[in-house]
């Protein structure tokens, strides 16, 4: 089928470039965990906030709004394998993140990655936010055992994809979208697929060069679901998609 080839053309080059980087390994060290904030992020000995990499974990409530279905559970889960114990982090090409918190992998002393485990036990999902990016088909081999199994966020109706035609301005943050790319525009340094006049996913040119393979017209007239951060502007929708991996398509 067509759209097995194009699935097939996108992701083939970019999980080659995947192996060849976990390969390679990361740079790891040592260091206690103090406290856990949330699902994916804690409080080292030394005060520094770090990020783990390849996952998001639901939200817990702020400023009045309840917390996200199973944002508790997450938490909870982590600080029961990390909280207050000494672990091994593994970094990788990009240290820090916006918010100036560390990022890096978290490993148990008897080897067990801790992104693997809330991603197989539905406590998170999988993202690919380059270039930190190495050890993204482990990560995804994890997801897909909670997904078979609709195993924690996977069984939620809450975190189902949203058709693309109910999305207002107001729905911001990590979501599951789903729709059908009806045009393709670039300006500048910027892919748009568009799925309506106001809702659209954004690649910038040199990730698809990177990591995609093809020409992104081919995407129009598929039905696809995108996970990501959705971002208003101008009354417009935007959810960045840097990697192949943060799409699926629908048959």
């Amino acid at each position: 089928m067509v759209a097995a080839g194009l699935k097939k053309a996108l992701f083939t080059s970019a999980f080659l470039f995947l192996a060849l980087l976990t390969a390679t390994g990361v740079a790891a060290e040592s260091a206690e965990i103090r406290h856990v904030i949330d699902g994916d992020t804690v409080v080292l000995a030394n005060g520094r906030h770090l990020r783990l990499i390849g996952i998001n974990a639901p939200e817990l409530g702020k400023d009045g709004a309840p917390d996200q279905p199973l944002a508790r559970e997450a938490r909870a889960r982590l600080a029961s394998l990390v909280e207050k114990r000494r672990v091994t982090l593994g970094d990788e090409r990009e240290r820090e993140d916006h918010y100036n918190r560390l990022l890096a992998h978290v490993v148990l002393p008897d080897g067990r990655d801790i992104e693997e485990i809330l991603l197989r036990e539905g406590l998170a999902w999988a993202v690919a936010i380059p270039p930190n990016v190495n050890k993204l088909p482990a990560l995804i081999t994890a997801e897909n055992e909670a997904r078979e199994s609709r195993r924690g966020v996977w069984g939620e109706p809450a975190y189902a994809p949203v058709p693309v035609e109910r999305l207002t301005p107001r729905d911001t943050g990590f979501r599951f979208i789903e729709g059908t790319i009806r045009r393709r525009v670039q300006r500048h340094n910027v892919i748009y697929l568009d799925f309506t006049p106001s809702v659209a996913l954004l690649i910038p040119v040199k990730d698809w060069q990177k990591y995609f393979r093809g020409n992104p017209s081919e995407l129009v007239g598929y039905r696809v679901v995108a996970r990501g951060w959705l971002t208003e502007s101008k009354g417009r929708l935007h959810l960045r998609v840097p990697h192949p991996a943060m799409l699926t398509f629908r048959d």
